[in-house]
């Protein structure tokens, strides 16, 4: 099974609209790839859910307990520093390779400027589902 970390512009995309992401979190739900996810990525998911989007708290309880039923947690401990503009964007690389994943899946341009790291590769969702022939 392919491993995967979604960044959290990914999870909250894939939350509230139709689209790629939506069917990727399926996919993750239905066990088809395996997710792994950090207590930043699911702080910084939370943070933006109530702040960004003012959903309320039942609700975004609601979203994390989802998000930890299909995903796998990995604990990072910032000893990644590779991107220097954007310091949070490290803690998702390490959560990648804690969990051995082939692939981060991201919109963030800090990190698709990447490209690559480790093993893996660093993509935004249509290019994942090319990469993985998926329609």
């Amino acid at each position: 099974m392919t491993t995967i970390v979604l960044d959290t512009n990914i999870l909250i995309s894939g939350l509230f609209w139709e689209g790629n992401e939506r069917k990727l979190i399926l996919l993750c739900r239905n066990n088809t790839f395996e997710s792994i996810t950090s207590p930043h990525i699911l702080k910084e998911t939370n943070d933006v859910l109530r702040e960004k989007f003012e959903v309320p708290e039942d609700k975004v309880e609601s979203y994390m307990r989802d998000i930890l039923i299909f995903s796998d947690l990995r604990f990072p401990k910032g000893t990644i520093k590779v991107i220097e503009e954007d310091p949070p964007d490290n803690y998702i690389l390490e959560t990648a390779i804690l969990g051995k994943a082939k692939y981060v899946i991201t919109g963030d341009g800090h990190l698709l400027n990447l490209h690559s790291f480790n093993d893996g590769s660093i993509v935004n969702t249509s290019t994942f589902f090319k990469e993985m022939n998926i329609v």
